[in-house]
């Protein structure tokens, strides 16, 4: 994993005025993975998305991580089934153009 790619633990902490803990905790429910570079702690940049929404969930909707795991697990079918759906259009389009 490129370095470019990661940000430490502390700075998205102190940047999104969240506690470490809470992200350690993140981590332990398999919600994000963390990355580990000379025995530091790195998040990374391309799971930013996830990660904020699992804050805005928590924190203005007051989910705990368990109903969060579920909302995320759900949220990943639905993305799932989306690109599938669009690759099924792909190919019905082939085969019917005017779709």
């Amino acid at each position: 994993m490129e370095t470019d790619q990661l940000i430490a633990i502390e700075v998205f902490c102190s940047s999104y005025e969240v506690e470490y803990a809470f992200v350690e905790s993140l981590q332990e429910h398999d919600l994000i993975e963390t990355v580990l570079v000379n025995e530091q702690r790195f998040l990374q940049i391309p799971q930013l998305n996830r990660i904020e929404r699992i804050i805005r969930l928590h924190h203005d909707l007051d989910i705990n991580l368990e109903g969060i795991d579920a909302i995320q697990g759900l949220l990943d079918r639905v993305d799932y089934m989306d690109r599938e759906i669009a690759a099924l259009r792909n190919r019905l389009r082939f085969y019917e153009p005017g779709l």
